[in-house]
Order: C-alpha cells, then sequence, then structure tokens
C-alpha cells in the first residue's frame, strides 16, 4: 500500500512541475512592452529647416535622439523614423516684417513598420522684427531703408524637440 501511495504521489507530483513548465517557459507575456500615453520622446530634426527655404506642407523628418527607457527595459531605440509637416511657414518681408514658421511632429515609426501617433503642441516661432529700426532709419537717413527685412526662422539640423505619445500602445 506504501509502495502504490509513493507511486502515486511521484505521478502526481511529476504531472505538477510538468503543469508549471510551460508556464515558466512561455516568455511571449513577459516579453509585451507598453508604450504609454504622454511618454515623452526627444527626436532631432534630419535636416535644418527654414522659414526663407521651406514652404508650408512641406515634411519635416526627425529621428529619436535617446532611447526610451522605462524602469530597466527599453522600450523605444534611439534612431527610429519621425515625421512631421510644416503647417504654416512665411518668409521675413520688407520693413523689418519678421518671417514665421509652425510645424507639427505627428508619428513615429517603429522597426516593425507600426506608426505610433505623437502629439505636440504645434511649434511656433516668429522671427524678430526690425520696423521700428527701418522706419527710424529711413526718417532719419534715406528711403532705401524702408526696405530692411525682418529676421527668417530657422532650425539647425539636429535641433532637439520634445513630443508625446498620443494614446497606449502595446510593443
Amino acid at each position: 500500500m506504501k509502495k502504490l501511495l509513493l507511486a502515486a504521489f511521484a505521478v502526481l507530483a511529476s504531472c505538477a512541475v510538468f503543469a508549471q513548465g510551460p508556464e515558466a517557459v512561455n516568455t511571449s507575456t513577459s516579453n509585451k512592452k507598453t508604450l504609454s500615453e504622454g511618454s515623452m520622446i526627444t527626436v532631432s530634426l534630419l535636416n535644418a529647416v527654414s522659414s526663407k527655404t521651406n514652404n508650408s506642407g512641406d515634411m519635416l523628418e526627425f529621428e529619436t535622439s535617446e532611447p526610451l527607457i522605462v524602469g530597466d527595459r527599453v522600450i523605444l531605440n534611439k534612431g527610429l523614423k519621425v515625421f512631421g509637416k510644416i503647417t504654416e511657414c512665411a518668409k521675413a518681408r520688407g520693413m523689418g516684417k519678421p518671417g514665421s514658421l509652425t510645424f507639427t511632429i505627428d508619428y513615429l515609426t517603429l522597426e516593425d513598420g507600426r506608426i505610433v501617433k505623437l502629439t505636440d503642441h504645434d511649434i511656433k516661432e516668429t522671427g524678430k522684427t526690425t520696423t521700428g529700426a527701418a522706419v527710424t532709419e529711413a526718417v532719419l537717413l534715406t528711403p532705401f531703408f524702408l526696405l530692411k527685412k525682418g529676421k527668417n526662422i530657422e532650425y539647425p539640423k539636429g535641433k532637439t524637440f520634445k513630443v508625446f505619445v498620443a494614446k497606449d500602445y502595446e510593443i
């Protein structure tokens, strides 16, 4: 009887070990990462942008400039492609009127090709106005100073911006 009970116990114990085995080996659930809404991502421009040379509707290319790390896990790698668009662009004009440039940073592309929507507040900047200086110089010196232009907006290649993930993504 003792031998039968020991044999039954051994069978049950081995069944319990094998039943737990696949769960311990199953790493697919532990490899899933969540990119949370509101996560901040730093991106950098791949090409210079200027209100003098660019136009409304131009596409802009960025890349993630640093990895996104949560705890000890890398959620996003450095170097992922990020895209945006110029929504408004005006060159500097005469009489010291400045240029202006507004653009959005819309989405990033993951390594597997999936798209992650980003949100930012339109990035908008207006150049310095030199209207007062132009009028003063024109009155005091000559009307040619009325042709004095304002400043254009320029962002150099590599300029960084902060953007945010628009909603939760499982990656």
